[in-house]
């Protein structure tokens, strides 16, 4: 991809929205910089996350987008041509950047060129018609019942220990595990479930703690009891081990502090722990023990069936049990 330095700031030039000639009259455009923040204003008024928010701006405000308005000479959003997005995408791609990559920069540039054509800011509908490149359809990565044994063993902590356990029975995300307080473990009529509080895409939802075989809800309480600390005003399930000097408390973990937990035993058992593993390999073995694809895209937050269906097609069990049905 040509290394062109991003177009200095032309000296008298009006940044602001301003008035320009198109083939169908004159309409209403907005210079890049001033649509990106209306969009993300958009995005706090939709009630988006915070890390929602910040994804756009360092796609819509970063190197590549800046790279990309220096390249095709784009001062208004009006000036973005279909063209324009699909050498760019191809120049990611041959500069060596991930498809997933590509096809998330594709996404963010559609939800922000869609939020302009609606302001009426003059962007062709050609540009929102640029499809995305093609992802490889790979499994899901998850442990093995082995691979867990091994990482379990390798924490230095009980606590450390309980919290890849948590995750992998309940399939929260980084965030979520952090936010988690000791009301959300909710002790119902009809059974014990976690309430996950303003999960991704601000939504409330449930997950389910026990089942037939696993009481996992004596499990927490055997942790709150025996191992999280008592002495504390803080109310999160998982903590600091270190005190808040202002506050003389403890203070909730963090997602830094989880990723680091992970890294450690990454590096010691040398298998891969990453948040996403741990909630593929909840989903993975959700579906191979009989959960309803229905309920498991509400246990974990999706929005449509297409992520579910993608460890649904994964299931070589499912398949393996069909095949030996066979009467040929």
């Amino acid at each position: 991809m040509p290394q062109v330095p991003v177009r200095p700031h032309r000296r008298g030039e009006d940044w602001r929205a301003r008035r320009l000639t198109s083939a169908d009259g004159a309409g209403l455009s907005a210079t890049w910089s001033s649509a990106v923040e209306a969009f993300l204003r958009d995005a706090r008024a939709r009630n988006c996350s915070v890390a929602t928010i910040e994804n756009y701006r360092t796609y819509l405000l970063g190197p590549r987008a800046q790279q990309f308005i220096a390249d095709y000479d784009v001062h208004n959003v009006n000036e973005v041509s279909p063209r324009a997005l699909r050498d760019f995408q191809a120049e990611l791609l041959d500069a060596g950047l991930a498809a997933g990559t590509v096809a998330t920069f594709h996404r963010v540039m559609r939800n922000f060129l869609g939020f302009c054509k609606r302001e009426g800011w003059g962007v062709p509908g050609e540009a929102l018609e640029i499809s995305a490149p093609r992802l490889p359809v790979t499994e899901p990565a998850t442990l093995s019942e082995a691979d867990e044994r091994r990482v379990l063993a390798a924490a230095g902590t009980e606590r450390d220990c309980f919290l890849i356990e948590f995750m992998l029975r309940t399939g929260v995300r980084l965030g979520e595990v952090c936010n988690v307080v000791l009301d959300d473990l909710v002790d119902g009529s009809d059974g014990q479930y976690l309430r996950v509080r303003q999960g991704k895409g601000r939504k409330d939802r449930i997950v389910p703690l026990d089942t037939t075989t696993t009481t996992f809800s004596k499990r927490i309480a055997a942790y709150i009891r025996n191992v999280r600390p008592r002495e504390t005003r803080c109310r999160h399930l998982f903590l600091s081990t270190r005190h808040n000097l202002r506050t003389n408390d403890l203070e909730p973990m963090s997602p830094t502090a989880v990723k680091l937990v992970m890294k450690r035993l990454s590096e010691k058992t040398g298998i891969h722990v990453h948040p996403h593993k741990l909630r593929h390999t909840f989903a993975t073995r959700a579906l191979a023990g009989g959960v309803d694809s229905l309920v498991l895209q509400r246990a974990l937050g999706h929005t449509t069936l297409a992520m579910v269906n993608r460890y649904v097609h994964f299931q070589a069990r499912d398949m393996l049990d069909a095949w030996r049905a066979r009467r040929d």
